[in-house]
């Protein structure tokens, strides 16, 4: 991360000088601004991998390979679960402590086992304060990543969609609205969803996203619901089960809806009795579990298929779907074969398709390795290879590939291209139910085969952005697919209706026999060949994922940075689904110049801060000071910083401004220019131990002169050897306005870990409070920090028995600017707050959902609080 540079802006302003040049300058410039895009993209946007980085230091307190994620601490999150449900509560609408979630539960009676209570539809604001809840502000056209989608057969306007940080989602128009079903879970990380064949009302949600893009949220088990979606109950024997904290496929079976099927982290179990009780048929735990599974339909006696191993060894098992069958068979398995997805042909179930990415080295590690076949039901023996990664038609071996990134010398886009492989992220195979031969494949762009998977043309092109000038393009799909669903009604004529599912939410084509683009130039999008288009199914979708967000001084406008979803404005006049995108790519901290509304700040992940002068409409880069170009004319981030990296506006002088890496960089130009204001904190500079990199920072209200700046571990690779830090440590100045690059700014550190966030008293800048988001480990406890004394000194406080923090993730605490003595924090499970400075601590959980809750914000006029979160969008309380 520490390597990652602006590099992309330099890329941007050579093409578009080259624009400049041609006498066909609009159609030109139109090829740019989609170049553009393009290349932003190489660098800032659709990368996982260091986003799921990012998730895991933050929480945990030791560096984990991807596969080791599954052991991040999750359980912790099942105790401060039932640790909340006991909490009182407080209404900030209504101004009350009322009894815990527990109590009422039992007085209300609403379910009989355990929590599962049906949200209330989208409320207007007015309904909203009656009820003494916040009102979700969306964003609803956005999306955000979803792994399942479901369509009733017999009234295929219902449909529901799984949002892995954001649960399960109803539409019973066909995708053009969505409202949410169960934000009142005890888990909503719902990856996977199935229906009973023989009863729609019958639905089955599993918990836990085990792909391991590390800020998959471990799941609770699986959940049931008998009434279409209005209740769920969770299956006792899946909770507080490790076989059950990550569930990828729930299949029930199409002759005994008894019987039903899961792929989990640890393997193939199977129920017999309707989700009571469960075996495990297969286990994978070695290989980190079982990816996916397929029943042939419209058979007396069909087989299951399951699909075990990623990062390891992936194999196909086959087993017939009986009650009697114990033992799965290997049918298939190729070396290096890694996650693998499977597809039965509905026209003829003895066709059945696997997807396999790469284990390898080289190019295509993680990207394909091959497209399989069976005709004969899957036996063993019986599989033939479609397509490999060694083909010649290059444009069929990046069906796992960022496809611009893999022809960005053909395309110019870039002077070379680069395969950045996704087959153990996204990875999905689909047949088309009326021919066999006709087979979809989705990555992070989607992809058509007319010839049974030998030769395949592109269908999608995730970068072509919608642009202000003209709109939505419809051949632009968001990036990184994940599920392919077809109407029940298709026929492949009169009917060609498809659905996907990914990052960004769903999408619909009506022409899915359309022609598709099938020569390597296609995917360079000039000319478009595909003849398939596409509109955006989500309208009140509010499952976005945010870093940070903050409003605008009138506090009916609002922007934040989000992941894979850009930067993003909101708006009361616009409602839920009128969200804009300003900026692509994976979006990072705002922040809104209160005195000059106008100025508004936002970044790619980085050293990459932006700022726009025309209210958020465009954006230039805003980084000049924060990079340096060495020797062989490569332009770096001047030290380490951090993936999202912090900075803030002095509330006392908009023209100043402050962020960090492994040192502190001050703007006294409104970020026209940065200037280092401190000495690198190295272990040479302050002995023992290096800081890290800056990961929080926070300007005394009252005085400029006091900063405090908060710092994450960092470790050798991201740095140096010398550099490397267990973080924790906060630094502090009295004289920040005359600090430069020799200054030596004061350091204490309550306990080790990543601090998250400090807020000083609105009225008194020696009291500040420090979060921290990583696990408690054994010398390292607590989450809020308070300091009376300038940061010279801290105490703990989490509260005490039961109005304790659990031990949960904390990612910001805001104060209260008129009751400086009430404070919010923002949690993996949504919001906690204090009447008392942190004494002790309710849940604020008045119509709040329980989801991971990234960032807070009050408006200017301290009336309004207003929580970003990682899956549910944004939010907002009024205060007084």
């Amino acid at each position: 991360m520490a390597s990652r540079t602006p590099a992309a802006y330099v890329l941007f302003c050579l093409l578009l000088v080259g624009c400049s040049t041609s006498s066909d300058f609009a159609s030109k410039q139109k090829i740019a601004k989609r170049r553009l895009h393009a290349s932003q993209a190489l660098i800032e946007h659709d990368r996982p991998s260091d986003a799921a980085a990012y998730f895991l230091a933050k929480r945990s307190p030791s560096k984990l390979t991807r596969p080791q994620a599954v052991q991040l601490e999750f359980e912790r999150l099942l105790a401060a679960v039932q640790r909340i449900q006991i909490m009182s509560q407080y209404s900030t609408v209504l101004q009350r402590i009322l009894p815990s979630r527990a109590i009422l539960l039992r007085i209300s009676k609403a379910v009989v086992t355990e929590p599962g209570l049906a949200t209330p539809s989208i409320l207007e604001p007015q309904q909203a304060r009656a009820l003494g809840t916040w009102t979700p502000l969306g964003p609803g056209n956005v999306g955000g990543r979803t792994r399942s989608l479901l369509i009733r057969p017999d009234s295929p306007d219902v449909m529901f969609a799984a949002g892995v940080g954001g649960g399960v989602w109803k539409s019973s128009d066909g995708g053009v609205s969505w409202k949410p079903i169960s934000d009142l879970l005890p888990n909503i990380a719902v990856s996977s969803l199935s229906m009973d064949p023989s009863n729609a009302n019958v639905m089955y949600a599993g918990t836990g996203e085990g792909y391991f893009a590390v800020d998959s949220l471990r799941g609770a088990g699986i959940f049931r619901t008998g009434d279409g979606g209005s209740t769920w109950t969770r299956l006792t024997a899946t909770a507080n089960n490790v076989d059950f904290y990550y569930v990828q496929k729930i299949v029930v079976s199409p002759t005994a809806s008894a019987r039903i099927y899961a792929a989990t982290n640890t393997g193939l179990h199977r129920s017999l009795d309707g989700g009571v009780t469960w075996s495990k048929l297969l286990d994978a735990s070695g290989v980190n579990g079982c990816m996916d599974l397929a029943v042939q339909p419209n058979r007396t006696a069909p087989f299951l298929f399951i699909s075990c191993g990623t990062f390891k060894q992936g194999t196909v098992y086959r087993m017939p779907d009986t009650e009697t069958a114990n033992a799965p068979t290997t049918v298939f398995q190729m070396p290096n074969m890694g996650r693998t997805s499977l597809a039965v042909a509905p026209s003829n179930p003895d066709v059945v398709y696997a997807l396999a990415s790469s284990n390898a080295s080289g190019a295509y590690k993680w990207g394909l390795l091959g497209v399989f076949r069976s005709d004969k039901s899957g036996e063993a023996g019986s599989w033939t290879t479609q397509v490999t990664n060694l083909s010649k038609d290059k444009l069929s071996t990046v069906l796992l590939t960022n496809p611009a990134a893999a022809f960005s010398k053909e395309c110019l886009f870039g002077t070379g291209d680069q395969f950045i492989n996704q087959g153990w992220y996204d990875n999905v195979i689909a047949v088309d139910p009326k021919n066999a031969e006709v087979v979809w494949a989705g990555g992070v762009d989607l992809f058509r085969s007319d010839d049974a998977g030998k030769t395949w043309g592109v269908a999608s092109y995730w970068w072509f952005e919608p642009q202000a000038e003209t709109g939505p393009n419809p051949q632009y799909v968001h990036a990184d697919n994940h599920a392919i669903v077809f109407h029940p009604q298709y026929d492949g004529t009169t009917n060609q209706i498809m659905y996907v599912a990914n990052d960004g939410g769903v999408y619909r084509t009506e022409q899915a026999r359309g022609s598709v683009g099938k020569t390597q130039v296609a995917v360079c999008g000039e000319p478009v060949d595909s003849a398939i288009a596409w509109t955006p199914r989500f309208g009140g979708y509010g499952v976005t994922q945010f870093y940070r967000g903050q409003p605008l001084p009138d506090g009916t406008t609002y922007i934040g940075g989000t992941q894979d979803n850009g930067t993003i404005f909101g708006a009361d006049s616009v409602g839920v689904n009128g969200w804009r995108e300003v900026q692509g790519g994976d979006g990072g901290y705002v922040a809104v110049d209160v005195s000059s509304p106008q100025n508004v700040y936002a970044a790619f992940p980085g050293c990459s801060i932006t700022k726009s002068i025309d209210g958020g409409n465009h954006f230039a880069s805003a980084n000049n000071g924060l990079t340096e170009t060495d020797s062989s004319g490569t332009v770096n981030c001047i030290g380490a910083f951090a993936f999202v990296t912090p900075f803030v506006i002095d509330p006392l002088n908009s023209a100043r401004l402050w962020t960090g890496s492994d040192r502190i960089f001050r703007s006294t130009d409104a970020a026209t220019t940065w200037a280092v204001a401190s000495n690198v904190f190295t272990a040479a500079n302050y002995p023992a131990e290096a800081s890290g990199s800056v990961s929080a920072i926070a300007v005394a209200p009252t005085d400029s002169n006091v900063v405090y700046v908060g710092f994450a571990p960092l470790s050798a690779e991201e740095g140096s050897a010398a550099a490397s830090s267990e973080g924790g440590w906060i630094h502090r100045t009295t004289s920040a306005l005359s600090a430069n690059a020799t200054t030596k700014w004061e350091r204490s550190r309550p306990r080790t870990g990543w601090v998250s966030s400090l807020a000083v008293h609105p009225k008194n800048p020696k009291i500040v409070y420090a979060t921290y988001s990583t696990f408690d480990t054994v010398g390292n406890i607590g989450h809020v920090w308070r300091s009376t004394d300038a940061g010279l000194t801290w105490k703990r406080s989490d509260g005490a028995g039961k109005t304790a923090i659990p031990d949960i993730p904390v990612h910001i605490l805001i104060i209260d600017p008129l009751d400086p003595s009430r404070l919010y924090i923002g949690t993996d499970l949504g919001v906690l707050m204090s009447l008392d400075e942190g004494a002790t601590w309710r849940n604020e959980n008045t119509g709040f959902p329980n989801v991971a809750t990234e960032s807070l914000a009050v408006d200017p006029k301290g009336t309004r609080l207003y929580a970003f979160t990682h899956g549910r969008g944004a939010w907002r309380v009024d205060l007084q």
